[in-house]
């Protein structure tokens, strides 16, 4: 039997990355499911070898509830190579206060022992970030669900880019058309801020927020 959970996540500062080559990093404003699925895992104290066992089992997502600002800074990345360094520079993007919703779905015994351990603040290790950086700050409003709702509309969060059918956007909106890493090559995710998507098919959600795969898919 499967169960969902939905909490909100507070952070200090933020900053989500996802390798696409051995040199660059490209910044997200939204993690995806590999970093929600290692926040929770950690929760419960799985390690990273469990975590790659595992992840494949669940389904993820996150939702941008809001945010208090966002600084852009040039960083100096190296690359090591035989017998010569290369060097090249990259804009990172730095997240103050962003406050998220964070799903997953999968295992009931699994889900309730996080309800379990979220509502009574018991985390065996600190969430932490893998290749991200971010300083945790609080996490409320656990809230199960035994069923999934289906929509092709979504807001504040991504989509793969096959999914893509249209946005409504205001004056007010971000959105991104990066890359990410499935299964070796880079694919195209597309995020977004004050953001309404209009999607090709249904996904399933709970308490708003899509559920896919650690690739990202449906």
């Amino acid at each position: 039997m499967e169960r969902g959970l939905t909490v909100d996540v507070l952070f200090d500062l933020a900053h989500f990355r996802v390798h696409t080559t051995m040199k660059s990093r490209v910044s997200y404003l939204i993690p995806l499911p590999t970093t929600v699925i290692g926040f929770f895992f950690s929760i419960l104290g799985k390690s990273r070898e469990e975590y790659i066992k595992e992840r494949t089992k669940f389904k993820a997502g996150a939702r941008l509830l809001e945010i208090k600002g966002v600084c852009r800074e040039n960083a100096q990345l190296l690359k090591l190579k035989r017998s010569r360094e290369e060097r090249t520079t990259e804009e990172l993007i730095i997240l103050f206060r962003p406050k998220y919703r964070y799903a997953i779905w999968g295992n009931k015994e699994t889900i309730d022992k996080l309800y379990k351990r979220i509502n009574e603040f018991d985390f065996e290790f600190v969430p932490y970030a893998g290749i991200n950086d971010f300083i945790f700050f609080d996490i409320e409003n656990p809230k199960l669900y035994d069923e999934y709702e289906e929509t092709d509309e979504i807001e504040n969060t991504y989509l793969p880019q096959n999914l893509f059918g249209s946005l409504e956007m205001t004056e007010n909106s971000i959105v991104y058309n990066l890359p990410y890493v499935y299964t070796g090559l880079p694919k195209t995710v597309v995020m977004g801020l004050n953001v309404k998507f209009k999607l090709k098919e249904k996904v399933n959600v709970i308490g708003g927020v899509p559920l896919y795969d650690c690739f990202l898919r449906l």
